[in-house]
C-alpha cells in the first residue's frame, strides 16, 4: 500500500515538473529569450529521491512537438553541477539565448549590471567556460574553492555556444534565465552610448534590501 503511495506521489510531482518545463519553455520562446534554434534543455533533481527528470523540447523544424521526457538515478550522474551543495540548486538548464551566447562568443564573463536581475542574485558575473575539456563541475567548484569571497554563480557562458545555469527550481532558473538575458541584451545597447556602467552608492543594497539578500551580501566581498 505504502509503495502505491508513494508511486503515486511521484507521478503527481513528475507531472508537475513537466507542466513547469513546458510553461518555462513557453515564456522564455514568447518573451523572445530563446535564440531562434529553440535549445533549452532541462535536468531536475527530485526532492527526497535519488532520482533525475530529463526534460527536452524539439527543435523548431521538428514534425514532432512530443517532449523528450526522461527519469534516471541521479547517483548515475556524478559529474551534474547539482552535486554541488554549494549551489543550493536543484534544477540545470541548457538553453541558447542571443546577447549571452554574443558574451560566449566573446570568451569573456558576463557582468550583470542591470537591477532587474541583480536584485535576485549576490553573483556579480556570469563566468565563461573556456576549457570544454573539463567538465562544468570540476570548473565551477575550481571557482567556489579559490574564489570564497565571490557569490556562488547561477550559471555559467559555454563558450562559442549557449549557457548552463541552475537554481532552486525549474520555473525560478527560468525566471532568472530571462532577466538574465534581458541584462545582456540592455547592456548590449548601452555600448552604443558608452557603455553599461558600474552600480551607483547604495543601489545593490537598495535592491538586495528588496529581496532579502543584503544581510547574505555582507559574506562576500565582490
Amino acid at each position: 500500500m505504502s509503495n502505491t503511495k508513494t508511486d503515486v506521489e511521484l507521478a503527481k510531482y513528475v507531472d508537475e515538473a513537466k507542466s513547469d518545463a513546458a510553461h518555462a519553455f513557453d515564456f522564455l520562446k514568447k518573451s523572445g529569450t530563446l535564440a531562434a534554434s529553440l535549445i533549452f534543455n532541462i535536468a531536475h533533481k527530485i526532492p527526497d529521491r535519488d532520482l533525475l527528470l530529463t526534460v527536452g523540447f524539439p527543435p523548431p523544424w521538428s514534425r514532432n512537438n512530443e517532449l523528450n521526457i526522461g527519469l534516471s538515478k541521479f547517483s548515475d550522474h556524478p559529474e551534474s553541477v547539482l552535486n554541488e551543495p554549494r549551489l543550493e540548486a536543484d534544477t540545470f538548464i541548457h538553453a541558447h539565448t542571443p546577447y549571452l551566447a554574443a558574451w560566449s562568443l566573446a570568451h569573456k564573463p558576463f557582468p550583470i549590471l542591470y537591477v532587474a536581475a541583480q536584485r535576485h542574485l549576490l553573483a556579480r558575473e556570469i563566468p565563461n567556460h573556456l576549457e570544454r575539456k573539463r567538465a562544468v563541475l570540476d570548473i565551477i567548484r575550481e571557482r567556489l574553492n579559490n574564489h570564497p569571497e565571490l557569490a556562488p554563480p547561477p550559471g555559467i557562458l559555454e563558450s562559442n555556444g549557449g549557457a548552463n545555469f541552475w537554481g532552486s527550481g525549474i520555473t525560478k532558473t527560468a525566471q532568472l534565465i530571462l532577466l538574465i538575458e534581458e541584462s545582456a541584451k540592455f547592456q548590449a545597447i548601452a555600448e552604443q552610448i558608452g557603455g553599461a556602467k558600474v552600480y551607483t552608492p547604495g543601489a545593490l543594497e537598495v535592491q538586495w534590501s528588496r529581496t532579502g539578500l543584503w544581510e547574505k551580501s555582507k559574506a562576500y566581498a565582490g
